[in-house]
């Protein structure tokens, strides 16, 4: 065979197994697979497994059976960095999707391969040869990944994946055993060297990727179902945050209530006797009296009924509620319903939190005062939260990780909300400062 027929043959079994691999991924992030992403992902592709095969001819490598492994372990990598700048996928989610990828494809593959060389005749013809021993095998790869992707998409299966991704110990167990999974093959060959492949060979690849996808099925979705909970309890208590601030508002207004009807009692006596001005005193004091006891009580109420992500209500409600308690004055301003925004529910609740609780930590002790925003316009939600200090922030060092002004322990707060705003295509943030308050402002799109 001539040298540009094997190389056209290379080119197509990378382009094959490359979308393969590629088409899969985009189905564990949830995400739809685009020919230019491809274009790109198959160049880098191209250029590691090239650069393997290289590496084994020159340096007399090609009885390394870790060589292979490890050029899809860089592939992997460098897909998840391009998932992770193009479509703001968490770093881990990417990796993680795109190992278990890879593992799918290359078993499924491994097989298809080995069952073609034990199982097809001999033939006089390479062409022939090579059509059903490397061809046909790389087709038939195509076809069953796209039965993956089928299964994938219909059972919703990214939405239980990233919860594998959240926290650090459960990113760390995820993404070692995908790796495991990964390099399974590598650890069978070592284990279990001049396996024949037969029909128990090929039912064990097939049990071997069953049980794998059904144990990561059901660990993704015990952890989403952790998550669901753990979302379900902190509603419960914002909820009850809430109505403990309902009930406080009316104690307030019996008290209002008693205290008017005692007014007027002793009002009544000014009146018949016709002392203008002690009725106009009484109404200076009474309209006072109202702003002092009740209206930023109802001002706020108000403002959070036009809140209609209930979550955020409660979360709002919950914040208010310790402001209270700690003595903090806040103004609440929503002029305009909030309807929602394309930052997912979590993320937004998380955002909101971590500015809120900063705020609150760093207002002043003396005379703490927290302002807080939510104007939703047409095409975003702008969102600001300033409180006042008692030492002005290095608005310098405020971008950096693990700044503080609160002591050890603290200042990861804001890293966390950086990388949540990045995760929102077209999100942005400013921080500043202005008429002693510390403002930062967050504008997420509609």
């Amino acid at each position: 065979m001539s040298f540009g027929f094997r190389l056209s043959v290379i080119f197509v079994m990378f382009a094959v197994h490359a979308f393969a691999v590629f088409w899969t991924t985009m189905a564990l992030v949830g995400e739809k697979p685009r020919w230019r992403w491809y274009a790109v992902y198959y160049a880098e592709y191209c250029a590691v497994m090239w650069g393997v095969l290289l590496f084994m001819v020159f340096f007399d490598a090609e009885e390394e059976i870790w060589c292979e492994p490890l050029g899809f372990f860089v592939v992997a990598l460098i897909f998840s960095a391009m998932l992770r700048a193009r479509l703001r996928v968490p770093l881990a989610n990417a990796f993680g999707a795109a190992v278990l990828g890879h593992f799918l494809i290359y078993t499924i593959f491994d097989f298809l391969t080995e069952a073609a060389m034990y199982y097809s005749p001999a033939f006089d013809g390479k062409y022939l040869l090579v059509a059903t021993s490397i061809v046909l095998p790389y087709c038939l790869t195509l076809v069953f990944s796209g039965g993956i992707v089928f299964v994938l998409n219909k059972s919703d299966f990214s939405q239980y994946f990233s919860h594998l991704f959240q926290g650090h110990v459960r990113t760390a167990v995820s993404l070692a055993v995908l790796l495991l999974l990964m390099n399974l093959k590598l650890l069978l060959d070592q284990f279990f060297p001049g396996a024949t492949t037969d029909f128990s060979y090929g039912l064990f690849c097939f049990v071997l990727i069953v049980c794998a996808l059904f144990c990561i099925q059901f660990g993704a979705m015990y952890a989403a179902s952790r998550d669901k909970v753990k979302a379900q309890e902190e509603t419960i208590a914002q909820q009850q945050a809430h109505m403990a601030l309902l009930e406080e508002l009316q104690g307030e207004i019996r008290a209002f209530r008693h205290d008017f009807t005692n007014l007027l009692s002793g009002m009544a006596l000014s009146a018949q006797e016709g002392d203008v001005e002690a009725i106009q005193e009484f109404m200076r004091r009474t309209s006072g009296y109202f702003d002092e006891k009740l209206g930023s009580e109802i001002r706020q109420m108000e403002g959070l009924s036009n809140i209609l992500i209930y979550p955020v209500r409660s979360l709002i409600s919950t914040k208010l509620n310790l402001m209270r308690q700690r003595h903090i004055q806040v103004a609440l301003e929503i002029m305009n319903p909030v309807t929602g925004v394309r930052m997912p529910t979590e993320d937004l609740l998380r955002c909101q939190g971590i500015l809120l609780d900063n705020a609150i930590e760093a207002a002043s002790k003396e005379a703490g005062k927290i302002r807080v925003v939510l104007l939703q316009e047409t095409g975003e939600l702008y969102i600001a939260v300033a409180n006042n200090y008692d030492e002005q922030p290095d608005l310098g060092k405020l971008t950096k990780s693990g700044y503080t002004t609160k002591g050890t322990g603290h200042g990861t707060g804001l890293s966390s909300y950086r990388r949540l705003v990045s995760r929102c295509p077209n999100c942005m943030t400013r921080t500043y400062i202005k008429d002693d308050y510390l403002v930062q402002e967050l504008r997420i799109p509609v």
